[in-house]
């Protein structure tokens, strides 16, 4: 059996689909899964064990059609559901599968703040639009595993080689996602264990600044400087991640390690908050629930639209006593 999963992007998107993809193999053993996504993210499926095969969607959608076509794919699986990964697939496979992205109901809440979401976690949702593959979604096997090649050893890291550390989340796909830097800064005088800021090129000048500003700690920067498999890496040796609604959260849901989230303009109710298959004790969540403003978008903006941005102004010292 053929099988094709479409999800062009994003991180934490993509990640979320990882305990399907391993039912589907554990349900269908003999199976060949294919995984179409953006060639940005190729190298992050290859911390999915279950893919057979990465394939780069390069935006052409007749090109894209015609190789789709000449594969023969027994089952698609389109968990993007939007106009490219229709036209893309359809009538190219003997069963489709696609998931209600309820985006309808996420438009009624953020612009007239009527909740008619269901309290259900994404993943939850794809395996019941899954139902008739039959798929156990306990035997997700080993959903996020990082390649050798991609580890990184702690001593690299640190200059002083901690016997413990924990992680913070510098950067998010949207500003009203991060954690402001003058939060950062009121955490981070807060906690005396080492820590490991992780990000991409674009969260590089705040590592440098935290850095900068913190000497007496013991901080590195690792923003820029690593993929996210390698910051993967970095993450699973921590004791706790602080983050925003970002990919690395997602991410860190499938490793032993706490995870304090703090929401800003999104909300856990799109059913995107982090993924347990056991409860983690030692998971904290902040939101802002009181502001009749919030939520105000289903993925976020580059600024506030009212210019407050009161739902990002936390108490840094509640947040310190969850990490501590």
């Amino acid at each position: 059996m053929k099988v094709l999963f479409i999800r062009f992007s994003s991180i934490g998107d993509i990640v979320l689909t990882f305990p399907v993809v391993s039912a589907v193999k554990t349900q269908y053993p003999n199976a060949h899964i294919s995984f179409l996504t953006k060639k940005a993210f190729t190298e992050l499926l290859s911390a999915q064990p279950c893919i057979d095969e990465s394939i780069p969607f390069d935006n052409s959608i007749l090109q894209t059609r015609k190789w789709i076509r000449s594969q023969e794919f027994d089952i698609i699986i389109d968990l993007h559901k939007n106009t490219r990964s229709h036209l893309v697939s359809l009538g190219n496979a003997k069963k489709i599968y696609r998931f209600e992205k309820l985006n309808f109901r996420k438009k009624l809440y953020t612009s007239l703040k009527v909740d008619r979401l269901p309290n259900i976690h994404i993943i939850d949702r794809y395996f019941r639009a899954l139902a008739p593959l039959g798929l156990n979604k306990d035997a997700t096997g080993t959903s996020f595993s990082i390649p050798k090649d991609f580890e990184v050893k702690i001593s690299t890291v640190f200059n002083e080689i901690p016997d413990t550390f924990l992680c913070i989340a510098l950067g998010a796909q949207f500003n009203t996602k991060k954690i402001p830097l003058s939060l950062l800064e009121q955490l981070i005088e807060g906690i005396e264990t080492p820590i490991a800021l992780l990000g991409d090129k674009n969260d590089l000048a705040t590592g440098n600044h935290l850095v900068d500003k913190f000497k007496q700690k013991n901080i590195v920067n690792c923003a820029g400087k690593y993929t996210i498999l390698q910051s993967a890496s970095i993450l699973n040796q921590s004791k706790k991640l602080i983050t925003g609604d970002t990919g690395l959260m997602h991410i860190a849901s499938f490793f032993d390690i706490d995870i304090i989230s703090i929401w800003g303009n999104t909300t856990p109710k799109f059913g995107m908050y982090p993924y347990r298959k056991e409860h983690h004790k030692n998971d904290v969540l902040f939101e802002k629930k009181d502001l009749d403003c919030r939520p105000c978008s289903k993925i976020g903006y580059e600024k506030c639209p009212k210019g407050h941005f009161k739902c990002m102004a936390h108490d840094a010292s509640e947040i310190i006593r969850a990490i501590k």
